[in-house]
């Protein structure tokens, strides 16, 4: 047993596998059978429901050596793991046996309940270091599935430092997309760095690409991204299973680089692989740029498509493309009409700055302040949103004879750090921020 252990602590699954069926196969009592095919199946119990069929019959074979172990609390633990990937839930109290409470961790993640999954964690503990390492990489999955990606992520690096080196390349993966979903894209790229692509696994090599491309994009690197998505597909055909996300990301690489033609071919593509769940999210991703390349009728469609399921959790946004798409068609109702839709679901921002629009439009210049900002104070900083809104605020009130030259100074000074050097808004601030230092010097402006 002590072997085994060794073995497995070292990553050595085969040869661990191999000593302990041998010790299995010459064991002279069957307390101790039971007691080998019970470390059997927890062996099995490493590999997830494609080994489920093992794990049981290994766990049977335990149970049959030795009735007794029925009552064992890993025996039941590994029981309520079969079930649970059927979906049954464990039940019943916290177990204090270490691995008990581990293998109830594997239930509660594979019956979707990933809240429990801290919780068993708990009392698993101490564990062996072929189960310590695991017992982070559980608790990084469930943390991420809960939506808590900072914590995942430190978990994920609490499993990396314990686990053997043949192990540390698909947890780097799990470590480096949580870093992304944390918007860290930085040590997500350290990540992958330090596992490298797996030269003989292309869904792994896929994975790596595909992730590193994630990166590069949350970077602002299209170029780069796109590289690092053609060597993705090309391992997703190497291994037989093409994605819907690799286009998906390729369509978001091509907007980033203005080239919306050719993000829409990418989008078509995503939409034609992408599973039912996801086909809301991909048409909207599809309206957008139909939107940029200039298809207004087709952005039109896709955009309420995506708007008019109940279930898509970005309603909210589709509403506020669809206030843009009426703002370019110079539609003012419409636009009025979508962004007050906009505001309801929760783009707030987005639509006050839309309802800016219209009153400016309109001429009513104190109703269109109003709007502009509430849609500043409402929108992440730097954000599209944030600086449309800055950039007009400062407009209207040089336009109303600076009542307020403070303002503008702070609005005009702030949106030129988000204000490329070569856009023309660029020089208008300039000139709105130097009139309004003149006034507050008590220096004489032109208006």
């Amino acid at each position: 047993m002590e072997r085994v252990e060794a073995l497995l602590s070292q990553g050595k699954y085969g040869e661990a596998f191999e000593a302990l069926t041998r010790r299995l196969d010459a064991a002279p009592t069957p307390d101790e059978r039971g007691r080998l095919a019970l470390l059997l199946a927890e062996l099995y119990a490493l590999y997830g429901p494609e080994d489920a069929e093992n794990l049981e019959a290994a766990l049977a074979e335990a149970l049959e050596a030795d009735p007794d172990l029925a009552a064992h609390p890993r025996a039941r633990a590994l029981s309520a793991l079969l079930r649970a990937y059927r979906g049954e839930a464990p039940a019943g109290p916290v177990p204090d046996e270490p691995r008990a409470a581990y293998h109830l961790a594997q239930a509660a993640l594979w019956a979707g309940r990933p809240e429990r999954v801290p919780g068993f964690l708990e009392a698993a503990r101490p564990l062996p270091p072929h189960l310590a390492w695991r017992a982070e990489a559980l608790r990084g999955h469930a943390e991420a599935d809960l939506g808590r990606f900072a914590e995942a992520l430190a978990a994920y690096r609490r499993a990396l430092a314990q686990a053997p080196a043949a192990d540390r390349g698909p947890l780097a993966l799990d470590a480096a997309e949580a870093a992304l979903e944390a918007g860290q894209p930085e040590a997500a790229e350290a990540f992958l760095r330090a596992a490298g692509p797996d030269p003989q696994d292309p869904a792994q090599r896929a994975s790596w690409h595909y992730l590193w491309s994630r990166a590069e994009l949350a970077l602002e690197n299209p170029t780069r991204a796109l590289e690092a998505l053609a060597l993705a597909e090309q391992a997703e055909t190497e291994a037989g299973d093409p994605s819907y996300g690799v286009p998906l990301l390729k369509g978001q690489a091509l907007m980033q680089s203005g080239a919306y033609a050719e993000a829409v071919a990418a989008f078509r593509e995503a939409r034609r692989r992408a599973p039912p769940e996801e086909q809301s999210y991909v048409t909207h991703e599809l309206g957008v740029a139909a939107l940029e390349a200039g298809d207004l009728a087709e952005a039109e469609r896709l955009l309420k498509e995506a708007f008019g399921d109940p279930d898509y959790p970005h309603r909210g946004a589709a509403a506020a493309d669809l206030a843009e798409l009426y703002y370019r068609l110079a539609d003012l109702e419409a636009t009025r009409t979508w962004a007050e839709e906009a505001i309801g679901l929760g783009q707030a921002a987005a639509g006050e700055l839309f309802l800016g629009h219209v009153a400016y439009d309109r001429m009513r210049l104190d109703e269109a302040l109003a709007h502009y900002r509430r849609a500043a104070e409402l929108a992440p900083e730097g954000s599209r949103e944030w600086l449309v809104a800055e950039q007009t605020i400062t407009e209207i009130l040089a336009q109303q004879g600076y009542p307020e030259p403070e303002e503008v100074l702070r609005r005009a000074q702030a949106a030129l750090r988000y204000t490329p050097p070569s856009d023309d808004w660029a020089s208008a601030l300039e000139l709105y921020a130097e009139r309004a230092r003149a006034l507050l010097s008590g220096g004489r402006t032109l208006n």
